[in-house]
């Protein structure tokens, strides 16, 4: 038999208002009151329904967590999403929350999804775990004023869009500095659609590197585009590059097999560097030079933002940048030696 709020209140002699308010702590009541209503719980063995409670409390103690249209498997199956995404239970796990995924295979579908979960008050608010421009969803969240932060740097709102990010210019600078420095002179940025903002900034740092030092620099070659790939393997061909350097690692793989069929064999005779660090750069041979985002610690963030966001009086007020950490291993070949 189910013990209600009714029992409760017809065993402590009260009214079930009362036995509400005694849950909420609320200070109307007497702490006498208090006290006969909650030995009467113990003496029922009431459990307190916490959806309804949450209900009545107008919150859900949800988050959903928001990630890019996949309209690829290699967007599916990045390995840097299922970490995110795990960390990011784990914190809000800890803190009495839960999840939900909000995602679709194109920019419609996603917003249509994010509109449903919202709007059937499933979620407090939301993390966004890319970003790019004018992006619909982001547009939708800031109008109807709804509470979230971004896992990367916003294209629009930047000042006022809370978010967690490496410096990705930055990145792009290592990653050209670490081939400039093993004599590398002509390479190329090879990866996914410049859609994404980390791409596009991860690039100009590439770019400005190369230019710096009066080297030649390529096009952003966007091989999820068939007119890029021929101008890539055009590149090849006629330039002979010695190293490459690819968006995140799972492009990296790819690009180890694809160059393959031009007699270029990473880490025998070509380089090859890439982003993330991830679970994928130590399960392949040769063994990736990566760059380290450190995920883990951008998800833990992102986390602890959404839920000052939600629970504290003072507004988030200051953005996060996550440093990042050069891997050499096997893929990049020092020319100088």
């Amino acid at each position: 038999m189910v013990v209600t709020i009714k029992d409760v209140a017809k065993k402590a002699g009260v009214a079930t208002s009362t036995v509400s308010r005694t849950l909420k702590d609320n200070p109307s009541i007497s702490e006498a009151t208090k006290v006969k209503v909650r030995k009467a719980m113990a003496q029922l063995g009431y459990v307190p329904n916490a959806a309804a409670q949450n209900l009545a409390n107008k919150v859900t103690h949800n988050i959903g967590l928001i990630l890019p249209p996949f309209s690829t498997q290699d967007h599916m199956h990045n390995p840097f999403f299922v970490e995110m995404i795990s960390c990011i239970n784990h914190v809000l796990n800890q803190r009495q929350y839960i999840t939900s995924m909000a995602s679709g295979k194109t920019s419609e579908e996603l917003l249509h999804n994010v509109k449903m979960i919202y709007e059937h008050k499933r979620v407090d608010g939301f993390i966004i775990l890319y970003s790019v421009e004018k992006d619909a969803v982001v547009h939708y969240l800031m109008d109807k004023q709804i509470p979230f932060v971004m896992i990367g740097s916003p294209t629009d709102y930047e000042n006022d869009i809370r978010h967690v990010d490496n410096d990705n210019f930055v990145l792009g600078k290592t990653a050209t500095r670490c081939l400039l420095e093993r004599g590398h002179t002509k390479f190329a940025f090879v990866g996914h659609s410049q859609e994404e903002k980390v791409y596009q900034e991860r690039y100009s740092g590439y770019f400005l590197e190369m230019q710096r030092h009066r080297l030649n620099t390529p096009e952003f070659f966007a091989l999820d585009q068939a007119q890029d790939v021929e101008r890539f393997m055009a590149y090849l061909e006629q330039e002979k590059p010695t190293a490459l350097i690819a968006s995140d690692d799972m492009f990296a793989i790819k690009m180890i097999s694809f160059l393959a069929h031009f007699n270029l064999h990473v880490g025998q005779n070509f380089s090859l560097i890439s982003f993330n660090n991830s679970i994928f750069a130590t399960l392949t041979h040769p063994y990736l030079t990566t760059i380290d985002i450190h995920a883990q610690q951008l998800a833990v963030q992102a986390a602890e933002m959404i839920l000052k966001l939600l629970n504290d009086k003072v507004p988030v007020l200051t953005n996060v940048v996550v440093p990042h950490q050069l891997v050499i291993r096997e893929t990049v070949l020092n020319l100088n030696e």
